[in-house]
């Protein structure tokens, strides 16, 4: 069988595959901002949670492979998938003993339901909206994923347990850091799971399973080990020289986002060149735009995105 009949079939590198994911993105966003304000909710064990889960893992599985991640140094997924490992194992042991093993699974779904919506649905859906006014991709994306990340720090469980400045600053740091980490490598999956890992280290500390110094060191350490598997600064080198030529697959929001305006992608400007986002098999010299023409105009030749 040949290699191409074995890779994975991905909706993002497509057309209608990336209008099929931008519609599930604004769907997830609608459903989490009725569940919040209905107050509707869906139990996984004792635990409440957003109605948006439902879409949301839709979305996730429709990303596929992309949203495993892309990290400048594959060796380095080792460790991190070993903590995380032994952190899910924990969970689950301590939610075992006092027979509450399903909760672990909800804590599972919970943290991959709000990284689906707070640093992939909503941060998609603003940015496809600001394209829509001819803002600037690089702002609109910052602008996503800043409201993204507010939105996150506002939900009212977060609040709950917001007792100070520190509590607050806590939860602003998390989300800059969930950020930068699905930005930099589109890790979504491996940032759910640390998010899962970091729940069950804050839930035992509450329990009293370990201390507060403990819970603080074994934080600070998950997110070292997570900002340094996908997120290094000093990797950004690494990864521009790994991503495609016409910065195709910069970002999840970049690889999905759509311009609304035409129906076409939008193009990328580096210095005074201007480039259509392309589709990974064709050849983008053929269609890209002079550096006289705006940006949503194709030159001459093949449509960058044809339907």
């Amino acid at each position: 069988m040949s290699a191409g009949l074995l890779a994975p079939v991905t909706l993002i590198r497509t057309a209608k595959g990336r209008a099929a994911i931008l519609a599930l993105a604004a769907i997830t966003m609608a459903v989490e901002m009725g569940s919040l304000l209905a107050g509707a909710a869906v139990h996984v064990g004792s635990l409440p949670l957003s109605a948006s889960l439902v879409p949301s893992l839709v979305l996730l599985v429709a990303l596929g492979v992309p949203a495993s991640g892309r990290p400048a140094d594959p060796d380095r997924l080792v460790p991190f998938w070993i903590a995380m490992a032994a952190g899910l194992g924990l969970g689950f042991t301590l939610f075992s003993r006092t027979g509450d093993a399903v909760d672990m699974v909800g804590l599972i779904v919970a943290a991959a339901n709000e990284e689906v919506v707070f640093r992939f649905a909503v941060p998609l859906v603003v940015t496809s909206a600001l394209m829509v006014v001819r803002f600037p991709s690089r702002a609109a994306r910052v602008v996503g994923y800043v409201v993204g990340g507010t939105w996150w720090v506002l939900l009212p469980g977060h609040q709950a347990q917001t007792d100070g400045a520190a509590s607050l600053v806590t939860y602003i740091a998390f989300a800059v850091i969930s950020a930068l980490v699905v930005s930099r490598s589109r890790a979504l999956i491996p940032m759910s799971v640390a998010h899962c890992v970091l729940n069950v280290i804050t839930i035992a500390a509450l329990r009293g399973d370990i201390s507060s110094v403990g819970r603080s060191a074994l934080s600070v350490c998950l997110l070292f080990l997570l900002v340094g598997t996908f997120a290094w600064p000093g990797d950004r080198a690494a990864r521009r020289a790994a991503a495609a030529p016409d910065g195709s697959d910069e970002d999840l929001i970049t690889d999905t986002v759509i311009d609304l305006r035409d129906g076409h992608r939008p193009t990328v400007q580096r210095g005074e060149e201007i480039t259509w986002i392309a589709e990974p098999d064709r050849d983008p010299s053929a269609s890209e735009p002079s550096e006289h023409q705006p940006s949503g105009v194709a030159s001459p030749g093949r449509d960058p995105d044809p339907r």
